[in-house]
């Protein structure tokens, strides 16, 4: 019995710690499980660098060489049209303006020229309208359109010149009357009374002047002296006037002569009186001043009237 007990005693100890080692396997593969879980987490997460001796440096290439990964950088072709002007062709001349305009007579512009060799002419197809000169000089000369043409050796061009403005029209200057020198002639009148013997002299105004000289009232005039007289023996007579216009100067002149052909034709009654008015009357003008004398002295009044001016 004793016996019995101690083996179950023995068997029951056994199967305890049979017990306790299962769960120390157990609870260390749980934690085994565990920790090879978050490595397998972490090699996941982690990215893979290739050791230092595995890890290459790239090739970079030898001086000289093209390195094949990068594109070959071609040159910017220049257009044809570019070229074309960088480049000035010596079979062609060039002018610096192909087209101006000149706003008035006499203004200009000089045409110069490049390309070509030689000697270089200038010519107009119209010098009415603008003329060039030797140096490339344009000169405007009325409205319209030239052609200037540019030969060097054997090449040309040519530019359009427009001469562009409005014309006056030409109107014919007023006709001043003539300036005289001022003239006193009422003191001529006195001078030439106290030198020469006339008979008696009245100055004619009104109605007595259109009576003996008709149209004289209707002048306009700046001085009029009409001595004369109303005897029936008159031998002679001295007008003098000075007109306000240049314009009236053949009317006093017309008027006066009428005087004299009136006093020769029968006005003058008596034979001496007549011829007294056929010789020896004058009728003269300087400026806008007339004289009328009869008298036998009349050249040498007439002279005196003359040196006035």
């Amino acid at each position: 019995m004793k016996r019995l007990m101690a083996l179950l005693m023995v068997l029951t100890m056994l199967l305890a710690l049979a017990a306790c080692g299962n769960t120390t396997t157990n609870n260390k593969g749980e934690n085994d499980t565990s920790d090879n879980s978050q490595q397998d987490q972490e090699e996941v997460n982690e990215p893979q660098v290739p050791a230092d001796d595995d890890a290459q440096e790239p090739e970079l290439p030898e001086e000289g060489e093209e390195d094949p990964e990068q594109p070959e950088e071609k040159p910017q072709e220049q257009p044809e049209e570019d070229k074309e002007e960088d480049a000035e062709p010596a079979d062609r001349l060039t002018l610096s303006r192909t087209d101006f305009t000149l706003s008035s007579a006499g203004s200009s512009y000089k045409l110069t020229v490049t390309g070509g060799e030689g000697d270089v002419t200038y010519t107009s197809s119209n010098e009415k309208v603008a003329t060039v000169a030797k140096d490339g000089t344009v000169t405007a000369v009325a409205p319209g359109r030239a052609d200037i043409t540019v030969t060097r050796g054997n090449l040309k061009a040519s530019c359009i010149v427009r001469c562009s403005w409005e014309e006056k029209e030409e109107t014919e200057p007023e006709e001043k009357p003539s300036e005289s020198p001022s003239v006193d002639l009422s003191a001529f009148y006195t001078d030439m009374t106290g030198k020469y013997e006339f008979g008696s002299l009245q100055q004619f105004t009104g109605d007595i002047l259109e009576s003996y000289y008709p149209g004289m009232g209707a002048v306009s005039t700046k001085q009029c002296l009409i001595m004369g007289t109303m005897m029936s023996m008159n031998n002679g007579e001295f007008c003098l006037v000075e007109v306000s216009d240049s314009k009236d100067v053949d009317t006093v002149k017309g008027i006066f002569q009428a005087r004299i052909d009136g006093m020769v034709n029968g006005g003058a009654w008596y034979p001496g009186p007549t011829e007294q008015w056929t010789n020896n009357s004058r009728v003269v003008s300087n400026g806008n001043y007339v004289m009328m004398v009869v008298h036998e002295n009349c050249d040498d009044i007439v002279d005196a009237f003359n040196a006035l001016f």
